[in-house]
């Protein structure tokens, strides 16, 4: 640290500039002394600057907040019940909006009935065309012509049928 010499000496020469020497010396330590204390770094290593956005969730304390007073909410109308029970000295088992209910059901009865009622109206228009068709299918026919091709499998048979191998006739008609 030989920066602050005024004279810097390349060989010591005792006497004639001893104290002088000394005295700009000590001037200039001083004077380097304080342009040292009033340098900057140049490297920052500072902890990095905080956001408080990054570090405070609005959205989540907002929704904490409603949770909360949601559930404040419940345990005053539940303290109100239990208040009330008690003042009342029996049970509070009774829907009293029941028979508001019951006596306006919906805004849209009138509308459910009358689709009810046309939907029943259809269903007995198509039950009546169900009845009144012929049907297409005689099954007389069919078993005439299961006995007539019964006769004839039995007439080309190599071995014709004992008594005691007889299959019994079925009697489908009656």
């Amino acid at each position: 640290m030989t920066n602050y010499l005024a004279f810097p000496a390349i060989v010591d020469t005792p006497g004639q500039y001893g104290q002088m020497r000394k005295m700009w010396d000590g001037h200039h330590f001083k004077y380097h002394m304080d342009r040292m204390g009033k340098v900057k770094p140049m490297v920052d290593n500072k902890a990095p600057r905080t956001f408080i956005h990054c570090h405070m969730k609005m959205k989540k304390i907002q929704m904490e907040q409603e949770r909360l007073m949601e559930v404040e909410r419940d345990n005053r109308l539940l303290v109100s019940r239990i208040a009330r029970t008690m003042a009342k000295g029996g049970l509070d088992n009774w829907n009293e909006s029941y028979e508001v209910y019951s006596k306006n059901c919906s805004v849209s009865e009138d509308v459910r009935n009358r689709e009810l009622v046309k939907i029943s109206l259809e269903n007995q228009a198509i039950l009546n065309k169900i009845n009144m068709t012929i049907p297409v299918y005689n099954h007389k026919q069919w078993l005439n012509d299961f006995k007539v091709t019964r006769e004839y499998t039995k007439r080309l048979r190599k071995y014709p049928q004992t008594d005691t191998t007889k299959v019994p006739a079925l009697n489908l008609i009656n």
